[in-house]
């Protein structure tokens, strides 16, 4: 196994099943690139393991959906209108059922640029610089992020502000799935967060951009190339 093929395998593996694959155990052991691209791979699947679980459906909502299909049921000596009632009882209670799936479903979504900021402000202050990848690994880091975050990651572009990128990790915030980014300047460590501009409930034009200072923190909020990036320092 060369290194394409190794890449190749990453790519479409199942991380359930494929890691005790002797041809990659053995290109693991004399290949220090993939070795490390293999662990980044690994940590972001930990963190999304550790970021989601399954959320039960409230009791009330199981009661609610009974108590439909108990007023659809059958009465003694059963008519042709019983039976109607009976299938648009039923029909009601499939509509309920689906209703909640779709919206209990739904991605989190930011209402607002306030509530992005404090959300991010939030995350900033929280101190938590923990990287699954440095600088050096970005490029394959990028591709990762992209892969596990189903959106292509763009970094953006800092050149000449300042910023030195450190690494990052992937991350939650809001219950979105993002891309958090640790840059640093002038000796202090700077938080940068991409999410998908699917990930806002509200309208943002490309290239606008907004600035607050709250908690202390600056934050700037920009759109660009189908992506949200929010930089508090």
């Amino acid at each position: 196994m060369n290194c394409k093929d190794f890449q190749d395998w990453l790519l479409t593996r199942d991380a359930l099943t494929d890691k005790e694959n002797p041809e990659v155990l053995e290109h693991l052991k004399f290949c220090e690139t993939c070795r490390n691209l293999y662990h980044i791979d690994e940590s972001l699947e930990k963190a999304m393991g550790s970021a989601f679980r399954p959320v039960e459906f409230p009791k009330s909502l199981y009661e609610r959906i009974e108590l439909t299909i108990d007023h659809a049921k059958i009465p003694a000596g059963p008519t042709k209108r019983h039976f109607a009632g009976l299938a648009v009882g039923i029909a009601a209670s499939i509509v309920l059922v689906l209703v909640v799936m779709i919206f209990s479903n739904q991605p989190f979504r930011y209402e607002n640029l306030q509530q992005l900021t404090e959300s991010a402000i939030t995350r900033h202050l929280s101190g938590n610089t923990t990287m699954s990848f440095t600088a050096d690994g970005i490029e394959s880091a990028v591709t990762m992020l992209s892969r596990e975050l189903k959106f292509n990651v763009i970094l953006p572009d800092l050149t000449n502000q300042g910023y030195v990128l450190l690494g990052g990790r992937l991350c939650v915030l809001g219950k979105c799935r993002i891309a958090y980014l640790f840059y640093e300047k002038h000796a202090k460590t700077c938080s940068m967060f991409i999410m998908d501009y699917g990930n806002l409930d509200f309208e943002m034009a490309d290239g606008a951009r907004f600035s607050n200072d709250l908690k202390g923190c600056h934050t700037d909020i920009w759109k660009e190339k189908g992506q949200v990036y929010a930089m508090v320092y």
